[in-house]
């Protein structure tokens, strides 16, 4: 029985690449089904606790309505950072799916769902403790058990030791996909991209693979 092929997606909740990625990827996840075994890691693009200057917001907002222009992307506004409430770090939401991931990762992936609906459909500023409250009870978490995974402080080291690998793999920003443990792919992809990438690591994984770099 072949092993199922390990695949690992960099990301940050509030990054609009990662959205983008993550659209593409899910088409190959339901693809390949038990043939991968996907997973996501914490890289967040603004660890610091500092509200963006103007300029950070509309590069952020910029590169919300490139992506906006995607199919994938398709009812993205930029309103999150041109608001009078954009995040001071992207760092909570990060936090905040480690600590529902305690209750599986079902239930961390609704979590990320609803993140993103809030942030990029409606522009509400997901870092904020209360809202991350409120979405963590809107997607069934048992809230004992997630506010004290929440205020954890075990639970931000995870966060930011997944970072400290990620740069220690040679990640210098999401999205960043690594195939196997060998194959570190950085940016967003086209799916067809994707698609090929696995399909070539797949049928050379049992043969001689030397590592890769793919920018």
């Amino acid at each position: 029985m072949k092993s199922r092929l390990e695949v690992v997606l960099y990301h940050d909740a509030l990054c609009s690449w990662c959205y983008l990625a993550d659209a593409r990827l899910a088409v190959l996840r339901e693809e390949y089904g038990d043939a991968l075994d996907f997973s996501y890691r914490a890289f967040p693009i603004r660890p610091q606790d500092a509200l963006p200057t103007a300029r950070e917001a509309r590069l952020l907002a910029r590169h919300w309505r490139r992506v906006a222009k995607e199919p994938e992307g398709a009812g993205i506004v930029p309103d999150l950072w041109s608001s009078n409430d954009p995040p001071r770090s992207t760092l909570p939401p990060l936090i905040a799916l480690e600590a529902a991931r305690v209750q599986g990762a079902s239930r961390r992936d609704a979590l990320l769902g609803a993140l993103r609906e809030a942030a990029f459909k409606r522009g509400i500023n997901v870092a904020r403790r209360d809202v991350l409250i409120e979405l963590g009870e809107r997607v069934g978490l048992e809230m004992g058990r997630f506010l004290a995974a929440l205020g954890a402080p075990a639970t931000e080291e995870a966060v930011r030791s997944e970072h400290q690998e990620a740069r220690s793999r040679g990640v210098r920003g999401v999205p960043a996909l690594v195939l196997g443990g060998e194959w570190l792919v950085s940016g967003a992809r086209p799916l067809s991209e994707y698609r090929e990438l696995l399909a070539t690591y797949l049928t050379r994984r049992h043969g001689s693979v030397s590592e890769r770099l793919l920018h």
